[in-house]
């Protein structure tokens, strides 16, 4: 039997993490005038995890509307927007007859369950990916446009998200209730949307 391995630190992580927002808020806040005289704080001096599930739940919901309404979400400061995008996926073979997997998605649970019942697959460590029937073929991602943003050297970022983030279209999409539509294309004239219901799709 196959047992995965426990999870590592990974390749990508933050520079600035939540606590250092804490810390900078904190130091930031001003007081303001009491109704009973003087200066307080009031509700603004909350603790860390106060703020940490502030944020939470601000990612949280700003994440399901660009889902669900297919939103652009205008990132303050100038950033550009933040949106959902579909792309069609392309299968292509190398020069040597095998499967180019650089831009496909692993099925990391369907690869675990085949490794657990297969001994020659676990061995040969054969992978299996997505083929995204239930979308026709598409792949959603989100997607950061920078093409309105003025700020310098934007351009050598590029926009990560996390765990939770990552997943939250394939929960949405799995919901036979919703009838969903995300944009192809790279502007506003040109794309198509296309519209997702498990039941009847349009």
């Amino acid at each position: 039997m196959y047992v995965s391995k426990k999870r590592t630190k990974g390749k990508l992580n933050s520079d600035i993490k939540s606590g250092d927002l804490y810390n900078y808020y904190i130091k930031n806040i001003k007081p303001v005038e009491s109704l009973a005289g003087g200066l307080t704080y009031g509700s603004y001096k909350i603790t860390k995890k106060e703020h940490s599930d502030l944020l939470k739940d601000i990612n949280v919901a700003i994440t399901d509307i660009i889902i669900t309404e297919n939103f652009e979400f205008k990132i303050p400061c100038g950033l550009g927007f933040l949106s959902m995008k579909q792309k069609k996926v392309e299968y292509k073979l190398d020069e040597e007859g095998n499967l180019r997997t650089r831009n496909l998605s692993i099925d990391f649970k369907a690869t675990r369950d085949l490794w657990s019942n297969d001994e020659k697959a676990l061995e040969n460590k054969t992978v299996l990916y997505h083929t995204n029937e239930h979308t026709d073929g598409n792949r959603m991602k989100f997607e950061w446009s920078k093409y309105k943003s003025h700020c310098f050297g934007i351009k050598v970022y590029y926009f990560h998200p996390c765990r939770r983030m990552k997943r939250s279209p394939a929960a949405y999409l799995k919901n036979k209730d919703l009838n969903l539509g995300f944009y192809q294309g790279e502007t506003k004239t040109d794309r198509n949307l296309l519209i997702y219901n498990n039941k009847n799709k349009v």
